[in-house]
């Protein structure tokens, strides 16, 4: 058998060319379905971790889908909002925990900046590895991902975006001081910005500040004056940095019950009461109500579908390989019928000269399954470096 081994081994490397392609077909064909299947896997879990996290999710209503990714994953959807007053209501029902969430505007580009309260850090478990937590308006902490990847910590600053750069109405961008740093969770968190609820009032413009009228100078920026009332003109700009000497100047315009949310994430104390509010709401005008572990299976569900595309495309690559892998046996038995005869008059039986094709051919299909698994690490490597996972 070594000695079978050992003219396999060196006719494959005396033919590497054609041991290159079989090794490479076979690889790729391999490689496809194992590809997808891991990345499934890895999107499959990732997701369901964070969904099993949060029983219950009220936002707007419209694509559940959108409204489970734009509150736990804090991916942007052309998703309406919900509102304060459905978070207050969703206060005074008995036997759940309601926290809000406002993940509509960002920083740099793409990092969301996620207003909540401090009871989203204790029930996310999220500690701070530096600095502290935001106390003060406009204040910021940053999820360690967001921190690495800028190069940013405590004392450190970001501006966040304008939602409408060309819009002269919109809510212009304000400085967000950064006083500290999320230790890593492994979750959506470490890739956002976090800042306290009412700061989300500024971003959207409905809590603003400016020099307080009595003490306003300058041609033109008062156009009316009574003992009760000081009308000033619009050409006075808006603070664009809260510091504690002006914090006190902001003020909401409107009321508060209607300024809006993204979603509210709602934890009961048991199945029957999850059941019970989520009816009230989806009952209710404007909002619904969607449990998130039910919106992933049905995602997954979907993917799985999808995935039996590239299985299919996968089995007529391997049909494929499987009849390239004949001709190439075939062709190397015309070409080799000279050095098999010598075989056989030397004393070699037909089953050794069997024998001899099989660990050839054993041999490169072995190295293939191997390149095929480094094929598919790199591959699995490159897509979830470059799309996060969540």
């Amino acid at each position: 058998m070594s000695g079978l081994a050992y003219l396999a081994t060196r006719h494959a490397l005396r033919r590497w060319g054609r041991s290159l392609v079989l090794v490479l077909s076979v690889a790729v064909a391999l490689a496809l379905p194992a590809t997808s299947r891991v990345l499934v896997a890895r999107y499959d879990e990732a997701l369901h971790a964070r969904a099993a996290t949060t029983p219950l999710v009220v936002g707007a209503k419209g694509s559940r889908f959108d409204l489970v990714f734009a509150a736990l994953y804090y991916r942007s959807a052309d998703l309406g909002t919900t509102t304060v007053g459905r978070y207050e209501w969703l206060l005074r029902e008995q036997g759940i925990e309601a926290i809000p969430v406002h993940a509509r505007f960002t920083v740099r580009g793409d990092v969301p900046v996620v207003a909540t309260t401090v009871e989203y850090f204790e029930r996310r478990g999220l500690v701070t590895e530096a600095g502290r937590r935001p106390a003060l308006l406009s204040e910021c902490v940053l999820g360690a991902s967001v921190a690495q990847r800028l190069g940013l910590g405590a004392g450190d600053e970001l501006y966040s975006d304008q939602r409408r750069a060309l819009d002269i109405t919109s809510a212009q961008s304000i400085r967000l001081p950064v006083v500290g740093v999320l230790a890593e969770t492994g979750t959506p968190d470490d890739e956002a910005v976090f800042v306290d609820l009412e700061t989300a009032w500024v971003l959207e413009g409905a809590t603003h500040g400016h020099t307080p009228a009595e003490r306003v100078e300058g041609e033109g920026l008062v156009i009316g004056e009574s003992d009760q009332h000081i009308a000033l003109a619009n050409a006075l700009r808006e603070a664009q940095e809260i510091t504690p000497a002006n914090a006190s100047n902001f003020h909401l315009h409107g009321e508060r019950r209607d300024l809006p949310l993204t979603a509210v994430l709602v934890w009961p104390d048991s199945d029957k009461t999850r059941t019970i509010v989520g009816e009230r709401v989806n009952r209710s005008d404007g909002d619904q109500a969607v449990v998130p572990s039910r919106v992933i299976d049905d995602l997954m569900a979907f993917v799985v579908r999808v995935r039996t595309v590239f299985d299919a495309l996968a089995i007529v690559l391997l049909a494929s390989t499987a009849v390239l892998i004949g001709l190439i046996v075939a062709l190397s038995y015309r070409v080799r019928e000279a050095e098999l005869r010598t075989l056989g008059e030397i004393g070699a039986s037909r089953f050794a000269v069997a024998q001899l094709f099989g660990l050839e051919l054993a041999g490169l299909v072995a190295l293939a399954i191997v390149v095929a698994a480094g094929l598919a690490g790199v591959s699995v490597l490159i897509v979830s470096s470059v799309f996060t996972l969540v």
